[in-house]
């Protein structure tokens, strides 16, 4: 065999060697792809399949709450054997306390205001006096300092 047709059958055999791997390639991809969408389709199902028994449950856990909480309302219910009189009273009593605790605290609020407006005229007064004591004793001082100021001779800036 001469070169040329050694060179001639390596590209022949790597064309084949490359068309061969890219086939090889692309079916694993195939495959791949294959699989994955496989996979998802079955995760897809598990899921729905999990979310329709968590549904299932919780509403069970809801549908037990429920009638334990009825159940509990019925035995205070026995407990307390009121009779509808019995609960009119009640109501009645409940509202005239709430209302004397709403009359209290008002009366409480009003007094609070009272004091406050109190403290704040005092608390004016207190500054006025001080302002006015400042003002008199501002005064005496300029009459004080001005009387000096007579008695030595100005200087002039």
């Amino acid at each position: 065999m001469t070169v040329e047709q050694k060179t001639v059958k390596a590209k022949t055999t790597l064309k084949e060697v490359v068309a061969e791997g890219a086939d090889k390639l692309e079916q694993a991809s195939k495959d791949a792809q294959q699989k994955v969408t496989e996979a998802v389709t079955e995760s897809t199902e598990n899921v729905k399949v999990e979310a329709k028994e968590l549904q299932a449950n919780v509403q069970d856990q809801i549908q037990t709450l429920k009638q334990d909480l009825l159940q509990r309302i019925e035995s205070i219910k026995k407990q307390l054997s009121f009779s509808p009189k019995d609960l009119t009273e009640l109501k009645e009593f409940v509202k005239t306390e709430f209302n004397a605790v709403l009359e209290d605290l008002s009366k409480l609020g009003k007094e609070l205001k009272e004091d406050v407006s109190q403290i704040s005229v005092k608390h004016k007064d207190h500054l006025a006096e001080t302002l006015k004591r400042s003002k008199e004793h501002t005064l005496d001082a300029w009459k004080k300092v001005s009387v000096k100021s007579d008695d030595e001779p100005t200087l002039k800036s």
